[in-house]
């Protein structure tokens, strides 16, 4: 497969195996040396403005027959320190064994007092947390976890924390987090999303670990869970699965709260008829036979603004376009009858249940969609196609920004920016070889490549000014160049004509020795023989009185 072209400052990564997950972190770097300055290692820990960038992908080759290892690889790059300017990255390498890791997300709590970010990663029916130190110290690891099955590379960097087992069979795919509560949720293969809490724990040695304690499980889904995103306060978990529908469960108690249809044609068309409208299954010879619905997989959801008020699906289906949804939640149906003084309305699901209603559905591709994701600012979907095409689409203006031909198998994972594009990230300085370039989305696929996309059309870094370089003239200059051009030009070829004839006739009188000897001499030449002509020289015509 050659290499898409891909035009700077936008570019793509050649990997080793195919990937499957993607997920970025960051936090801004602080302001530069002032009053503050930048926090040493030692302080890094209860430092919650040192500037981290991590990304984190997850795939292999399945087993170990096709030479290709499974494994999680995460890119650390840090504000260095040492220095007080300027980044420092590595790379950790961390072994998933036989088993594929589809789904990760990465995460710092608000209040951590241990200096690592948190990587939460499903692999087959469990799910791991590993801590990732910012720096390189390294702090002290449960003697209970075994390390010697993760690489060599995770003993010295990767840190495991702590993991569960989700259920035999369950098939962990995808994973969410909000720092509200520390609770993590996993969408499952067979349609369950399972929240569990995250309690840190520190023993009298100094050992870290992570205990899982299960909450509830959220049941509704029929087929595997596409997408999870947490309300922006904590207490809902929103999903999406590849049964066609988007559903918001409550974190706490698992009961399901509304059901989102959602649809893959125009609006404004006709509604599709069911092709077995017309067919008796009663009559039929073999009701299998019967045209099966188009399959409907909404690839995405998540909530569009900081109250929870916005939510937006992507859904399309195995073939055709694809379609953004925006729903809006209004207040839940006996809460607006009593806040209008009536009964409460008979029917409703429950007391906690949520009235949505669906604003408008649009095409965002006219392919299908296979990957989403969010910005943090909730202005840009970042749309990965089943043709290998990235599309950075605005959800206020409804129109595709730029779209950029990037992978040549489905584009298998997204990851938006995690902060907004004019707060530099670690490794964005200036005098990186890549510097001045904030990069707006993360793809990936099984092609063996990731790909870094931005909006950009060039990088922002300064290009120093060189001394050698012109003055660009004034408008004065300009107009007296351009007004004068012309009779300088002329005035040049007549005195080029001058010293031609100068050389000519008074040869004698100009060289070096006779205008050492007689200057004077040399002078009237010139003068009386090239230059002006007397009157009483033979051929000069006057003018008759």
């Amino acid at each position: 497969m050659s290499k898409p072209t891909v035009r700077p400052p936008s570019r793509i990564d050649s990997l080793s195996f195919p990937v499957f997950g993607i997920t970025w972190f960051g936090t801004p770097s602080p302001p530069p040396a002032g009053s503050t300055g930048v926090p040493s290692p030692n302080t890094a820990s209860i430092a919650p403005t040192v500037g981290v960038s991590l990304i984190a992908y997850c795939g292999g080759g399945g087993s170990a027959k096709t030479g290709v290892g499974n494994k999680l690889i995460v890119d650390v790059t840090t504000d260095d320190c040492d220095n007080g300017s300027g980044s420092v990255s590595r790379t950790i390498e961390i072994s998933t064994g036989e088993a594929l890791c589809f789904g990760i997300h990465a995460f710092r709590p608000p209040r951590d007092g241990w200096g690592m970010v948190r990587l939460v990663a499903a692999v087959g029916d469990e799910v791991w947390v590993y801590g990732i130190p910012i720096f390189r110290e390294r702090p002290r690891v449960d003697a209970s976890v075994d390390a010697d099955d993760f690489g060599e590379e995770t003993k010295e960097e990767a840190i495991l924390l702590g993991k569960t087992n989700v259920g035999q069979g369950y098939g962990a795919g995808v994973v969410a987090y909000t720092s509200l509560n520390q609770t993590v949720a996993v969408g499952c293969e067979n349609g369950i999303v399972v929240i569990y809490h995250l309690k840190d724990e520190e023993g009298m040695d100094g050992t870290r670990t992570i205990r899982f304690q299960k909450i509830i499980e959220c049941r509704g889904h029929t087929k595997a869970i596409c997408s999870l995103s947490f309300h922006p306060r904590g207490r809902q978990i929103l999903s999406s699965a590849k049964d066609g529908t988007a559903r918001v469960f409550c974190a706490e108690t698992g009961s399901p709260l509304a059901v989102l249809e959602c649809e893959v044609h125009d609006p404004n068309g006709p509604t599709p008829s069911n092709p077995n409208a017309n067919v008796n299954p009663t009559t039929a010879r073999d009701p299998r036979m019967m045209k099966r619905p188009p399959q409907i997989l909404v690839r995405g959801c998540s909530y569009g603004d900081l109250e929870g008020k916005t939510i937006y699906t992507v859904a399309s289906g195995k073939r055709g376009a694809a379609y953004l949804t925006k729903w809006k939640v209004l207040l839940p149906l006996n809460a607006a009858a009593a806040a209008a003084g009536g009964p409460p309305i008979s029917g409703a699901p429950n007391n906690d249940g949520l009235n949505i209603r669906q604003e408008y559905r649009v095409q965002c591709s006219p392919i299908p969609i296979s990957a989403v994701s969010l910005s943090s600012d909730f202005r840009i979907f970042a749309l990965g196609s089943v043709e290998g095409t990235i599309s950075l689409y605005d959800v206020q203006s409804r129109k595709v920004l730029k779209q950029f031909q990037g992978h040549d198998l489905p584009v298998t994972c997204m990851a938006s920016r995690p902060v907004d594009g004019l707060l530099p990230l670690p490794g964005e300085e200036v005098e990186a070889i890549h510097g001045g370039v904030s990069f707006d989305a993360l793809s990936a696929s099984a092609d063996n490549r990731l790909g870094r996309w931005t909006l950009q059309t060039k990088s922002r870094k300064v290009v120093p000014k060189s001394s050698s370089r012109k003055r660009k003239p004034g408008a004065v200059e300009s107009l007296f160049w351009n007004f004068f051009r012309v009779p300088l030009l002329f005035l040049v070829l007549i005195m080029g004509v001058a010293v031609r004839d100068a050389l000519t006739i008074c040869g004698e009188e100009v060289n070096f020795s006779a205008l050492v000897m007689d200057v004077n001499a040399a002078t009237r030449c010139v003068y009386r023989e090239v230059l002006w002509a007397d009157d009483t020289r033979t051929g000069v015509p006057f003018v008759p009185e």
